[in-house]
């Protein structure tokens, strides 16, 4: 397997990780981290209040997202 990262895995290659030992795959993924990212950076995400909706990011996936405010209004405090 390719020591980068991908998009393009076929459903064969995807069974073959889920088969891998845990260590390595840790291993693995650490090695790539470790490619892109500094050691001994950790970045920190947190979530504004759900119930406010506040988020000012665009995340597609997350319901406090930006983009969905069209379609609700958060409560106010």
């Amino acid at each position: 397997m390719s020591g980068d990262i991908r998009y393009d895995w076929t459903r064969v290659e995807v069974r073959a990780l889920f088969k891998l030992p845990f260590n390595e795959l840790m291993f693995r993924a650490q090695s790539l981290q470790r490619k892109y990212f500094a050691c001994s950076e950790v970045q920190i995400s947190t979530l504004l209040s759900i119930k406010t909706g506040g988020c000012p990011e665009d995340c597609a996936y997350c319901p406090q997202s930006a983009r969905l405010r069209h379609r609700r209004q958060g409560a106010k405090n």
